[in-house]
């Protein structure tokens, strides 16, 4: 197959998956912790993943009431933040509301921006979590309490509400919840954002029901559809495995 056949055909692959919905069905496998710390006994965020066939993606947990394990695989409904409603998410099922995930975008930002491993990358990493789990999180706060330096549970509250209790409801100014709540974030800001919902029965989870994996967030730092490059990675994966084997073969046969 010469080289200009080859790009016709990768130009093709790319053609059609830009013109693919933003909702889609992707397979993820959480291969293990990127940059984060652990903490409290929980690792941080972010993770890597291979998504779609594109590996060492960096992935953002949003979902503490679900579990992911390591090497684990499971398949995704995929959808950027511009066609987020308010319940085609596994938090939106969970009665998050869509106003949330932009704070969620904002907070998947700092994550991914903050030194790795940095005291700031575990305050951000819990900012999240109580987006769409407010009380799991206060219960496993109060449950597991840090009294030791460098990071209390009582200054992780403060940090995260502005106050040292570990309430939802006592979210004040002066806390990222509150900085992230009402800082006018909305899902359009965030159009280089994916969610990775698990729907392991074809069907979207509802967070915290068993849904053997957690809803994730990818985001591609230089701007751009993430969505896109996923699905063009992915396809382009698949095309030049192809393109490969057809080599072999008439090889093998010459």
């Amino acid at each position: 197959m010469t080289k200009g056949v080859r790009i016709a055909c990768l130009t093709a692959i790319a053609t059609i998956c830009l013109a693919i919905p933003a909702l889609a069905q992707i397979t993820a496998t959480l291969t293990g912790p990127a940059s984060g710390p652990v903490y409290d006994g929980i690792h941080m965020n972010p993770y890597y993943a291979t998504v779609g066939g594109v590996a060492n993606s960096a992935v953002v947990c949003g979902d503490f009431g679900d579990d992911s394990y390591f090497n684990s695989t499971w398949n995704a409904t995929v959808t950027s933040f511009s066609s987020i409603t308010s319940s085609n998410r596994s938090g939106g099922l969970a009665g998050a509301n869509k106003s949330l995930y932009g704070a969620v975008g904002y907070l998947t930002n700092l994550v991914l921006s903050a030194a790795p491993g940095s005291t700031t990358q575990v305050i951000n990493t819990f900012a999240l979590w109580p987006e769409f789990d407010p009380t799991g999180v206060e219960k496993y706060l109060a449950s597991n309490p840090i009294t030791s330096a460098p990071l209390t549970t009582a200054a992780l509250c403060s940090d995260l509400y502005g106050t040292a209790g570990c309430t939802r409801a006592t979210a004040m100014k002066g806390g990222l919840l509150h900085a992230a709540e009402h800082g006018g974030y909305t899902t359009s800001g965030f159009l280089n954002s994916t969610v990775l919902s698990p729907d392991a029965t074809g069907t979207i989870c509802r967070a915290g029901h068993g849904c053997g994996a957690q809803e994730v967030v990818v985001s591609v730092p230089e701007g751009g559809s993430t969505i896109a490059y996923l699905l063009v990675a992915g396809l382009c994966s698949v095309g030049a495995l192809l393109l490969r084997s057809r080599r072999v073969v008439t090889r093998t046969m010459a």
